[in-house]
């Protein structure tokens, strides 16, 4: 099913400069990008944004980080885009992500950094495109 997903390059690869090199990882796996933006998070849109991890032991690490520089926010089409970029991310925890992944192959030496996020749902797909685009579809 042709579908849109979103990736979001973390404020982490964007200081890495591995923002091209990703973009090329979702081309090559056969996604069209149709949209970007990159612009810094405030808090109130990083918390809105992962509002399902509220309470969790990470979830303040992960604001703050999220709002600490530049992110690129990517609207990405194809087949099954939604689990064709969970797929070319890899696991949540770079430490578990396989090699050939984008979690895996752009990780930080340490910390909670994953480099990138790709939505898990075409429900979330909705709002976090509205969240990391301005509230505009």
């Amino acid at each position: 099913m042709r579908e849109q997903t979103l990736a979001l390059i973390k404020p982490d690869g964007v200081m890495k400069g591995v923002v091209e090199a990703i973009k090329q990882r979702y081309r090559e796996g056969g996604l069209k990008i149709v949209r970007e933006r990159t612009h810094v998070m405030d808090l109130f849109s990083v918390r809105e944004f992962y509002q399902e991890h509220t309470g969790k032991f990470f979830f303040e690490g992960l604001v703050l980080s999220m709002a600490s520089g530049p992110s690129v926010a990517i609207v990405l089409e194809g087949e099954d885009a939604i689990s064709k970029v969970r797929a070319l991310n890899g696991a949540t925890d770079p430490a578990k992500a396989e090699p050939g992944t984008i979690r895996h192959d752009f990780r930080s030496a340490g910390g909670p950094f994953n480099t990138v996020h790709g939505s898990d749902s075409s429900e979330a797909v909705i709002r976090e495109i509205q969240i990391a685009f301005g509230g505009a579809m």
